[in-house]
């Protein structure tokens, strides 16, 4: 047999193995790649998820892959009391809702590193009853802020600020600072607006006086138990519920018509804000294999595309580029009640260190 066609068997045979081990990955069931997400992003990432797997994606390799989502809040991963991940049990990714948690997960030796510093943004928003708004808002023009909210705390009753009898104690509503990134916004926030500044790290969070001044309000907070992990929810059952909450924008948005049906709320933007930006963490470990890298980066690349980023204001989100049409529904809704297309956030908070937050959620419970 001649070189030459020695040569061209041989080139058919690589060929026909290559094409032969393509075909038997594809066959095979997809490599499922687990993103543990945020509750504030996991409606969306999950739809995500969804439209991702639905292309069949194939990495370079020929492996088909799949995207599985779990919940996790914040607090679960980098608490020492929880610990979600451990280096026997772990996601391949993860999507927090605050970029700060990320350090904070890195400082309690998860290895964790950012491929995504931010996928899509939500704020912390007031709201409250229009009925109580008219007593809480008699006395002044300004929008309703920490301020005005801890007087109201202070007051304990309705009656004492000039209200219906019948309203009893004053209720605020938020979710609990321990277990979840939207409560811990709140003390974020009100420590911004206490001290003056948006960097918690200048700040001491342990200050007595602050603790007292935050105290008031927390008392205020009827049950955390009862509110459960979606406040919002929990406030479409009406002002028997909760009269004032400071809830993450994208809860009252999705909540926002059936909070409404018992009564209209008016809505302000804190002072001091909390910035929510879903960043992309990829767990970087010996075990990860390229495959499950590969994959990570794939679907980080895809939350970030035009259609998903579109999609995240389906689910009360904000894109990257800010930019919200007048047609969103959900935003469109809002505007109504006072939410804004391009709300002002150069006073959003920068998160205190690690070890000063789990003294403040200790203390806070």
């Amino acid at each position: 047999m001649k070189r030459g066609s020695v040569f061209v068997i041989l080139f058919v045979l690589i060929a026909l193995a290559v094409i032969g081990a393509s075909q038997f990955l594809r066959s095979q069931p997809p490599l499922e790649i687990t993103f543990a997400v945020s509750p504030l992003a996991q409606a969306w990432v999950s739809a995500s998820a969804e439209s991702f797997n639905a292309t069949n994606p194939l990495l370079g390799s020929g492996q088909r892959i799949a995207v599985h989502v779990q919940p996790v809040d914040d607090p679960a991963v980098w608490n020492d009391s929880t610990r979600a991940f451990s280096a026997q049990q772990h996601p391949q990714a993860w999507i927090p809702a605050l970029a700060s948690s990320v350090d904070y997960a890195v400082d309690a030796r998860l290895p964790l590193v950012v491929i995504a510093p931010e996928t899509a943004h939500t704020l912390l928003v007031w709201g409250i009853f229009e009925s109580r708004a008219a007593v809480a808002e008699s006395d002044t023009t300004a929008a309703l802020d920490w301020q005005r909210v801890q007087q109201i705390a202070d007051a304990e009753s309705w009656a004492t600020l000039g209200g219906d009898a019948s309203w009893g104690f004053v209720k605020l509503i938020f979710s609990r600072p321990s277990t979840t990134a939207g409560g811990l916004g709140v003390l974020f926030s009100g420590a911004g607006a206490y001290f003056g500044t948006t960097d918690l790290e200048a700040a001491s969070l342990s200050d007595t006086a602050f603790r007292e001044w935050m105290q008031r309000v927390l008392n205020s907070v009827p049950n955390f138990n009862t509110i459960g992990a979606d406040p919002a929810a929990a406030l479409t059952r009406g002002p028997s519920t909760g009269e004032i909450a400071l809830l993450p924008e994208s809860q009252w948005l999705v909540n926002l018509s059936g909070i409404v049906q018992r009564e209209p709320v008016l809505f302000s933007y804190p002072a001091y804000t909390v910035l929510y930006q879903f960043p992309v963490a990829l767990w970087d470990a010996p075990e990860m294999t390229s495959i499950e890298r590969d994959a990570v980066y794939r679907f980080a690349d895809w939350l970030q595309t035009p259609g998903e980023q579109a999609r995240a204001i389906e689910f009360g989100l904000r894109p990257l580029d800010g930019n919200i049409s007048e047609t969103a529904a959900l935003f469109a809704a809002g505007e109504t009640y006072g939410i804004v297309l391009t709300p002002d956030m150069a006073t959003t908070v920068t998160p205190p260190t690690r070890n000063e937050v789990l003294r403040m959620i200790n203390w806070a419970g």
